[in-house]
């Protein structure tokens, strides 16, 4: 588990416009549905905007499986910027004892059906059910009137679960620091000035994190994260075929074996899952991302006083509900 000191090689890839397959839906039926239809195209990654080549309204599409001469990363790699020398992407095979008790602590883990509300086709992928739980720190959601910042249920009703995700996180900070020392100081540094330690899992510079059992993801950018932070996922996987992560700028595959943790900046880098098929009994594959949300930002530093804090965001949101509607009649 504890390589993350190891020195790994290095490639050095141009960044280029991240090329995805055209997808788009004929309605909002058809796209919920998983019914998308293609004119074959690759073409610029650009949710909503009209296909280049069919004029049709773009939605995310899921990525291809590797074809002929595609470069493809099945083991501990580095890959550099070749415009700015920088690590741009750390991909370390290096826990697969931790990954082992990962998939381990699972077991009794009850995963919601999720529908993702900003992906598409998510639903479903050759009979198996998408399912994701979060973990860690949650931000306010004013939207759904809930002000407070507050620690995830998943933290106490599976407390295994939980320490081996928190050891996770620490280790990936240990990878992350060794291997693109830059960039961690960077991110760290954007973290601990906006978010206070109590609401960071372990110190480290994430506050919180999601959980996909045997998903296919399509091609998406993260959102809602610390600008400029760079997120971390361990993937323990078993009897599984497919499951390649693609970097469409840099049109990388990484396989994401057993024990692997990848580090990058999901915010600016366009990434998707290749298809899975389910190969042996008891298959899966279990991928745990961390990130930092920026929206924690907003939590009092000490915990005993953010229900105070969340009351008076309460009020003054109240007040301008109430404001507003007197002042439209």
């Amino acid at each position: 588990m504890q390589r993350a000191q190891t020195v790994i090689p290095r490639l050095t890839l141009q960044r280029g416009t991240p090329m995805v397959p055209c997808a788009y839906a004929e309605g909002r039926g058809d796209r919920w549905d998983g019914r998308l239809q293609t004119c074959g195209e690759l073409v610029p990654y650009r949710p909503k905007w009209p296909c280049p080549n069919c004029g049709q309204k773009l939605v995310a599409s899921h990525a291809p499986p590797p074809g002929d001469g595609a470069r493809i990363i099945r083991g501990s790699l580095s890959i550099i910027d070749a415009d700015t020398g920088e690590v741009a992407v750390v991909h370390h095979v290096c826990a697969s004892d931790l990954a082992t008790r990962f998939a381990h602590s699972m077991r009794d883990v009850f995963f919601d059906t999720q529908v993702y509300s900003r992906v598409t086709t998510t639903a479903r992928l050759n009979g198996m059910a998408v399912t994701h739980r979060t973990y860690g720190y949650q931000p306010p959601q004013p939207m759904r009137r809930r002000y407070a910042c507050s620690r995830s249920q998943f933290n106490s009703t599976y407390p295994e679960a939980m320490d081996v995700l928190t050891k996770f996180c620490q280790l990936a900070e240990q990878v992350f620091r060794t291997h693109a020392s830059s960039a961690h100081d960077d991110t760290a540094g954007k973290v601990h000035d906006k978010i206070a330690p109590a609401w960071r899992i372990a110190g480290t510079p994430w506050t919180s994190g999601i959980i996909n059992k045997t998903a296919a993801l399509p091609y998406h950018v993260d959102k809602d994260n610390v600008p400029g932070s760079w997120s971390a996922m361990l993937a323990a996987r078993r009897h599984v075929d497919g499951g390649l992560l693609h970097l469409a700028d840099y049109d990388v595959y990484l396989a994401i074996p057993h024990g692997s943790i990848t580090i990058f900046d999901g915010q600016s880098v366009v990434h998707g899952v290749t298809p899975l098929r389910l190969v042996g009994p008891h298959a899966f594959r279990y991928t745990t991302v961390v990130y930092a949300k920026s929206l924690m930002s907003k939590c009092c530093p000490d915990p005993r006083k953010e229900a105070a804090r969340a009351q008076m965001d309460a009020t003054l949101a109240e007040d301008l509900r109430i404001t507003d509607r007197f002042t439209k009649r």
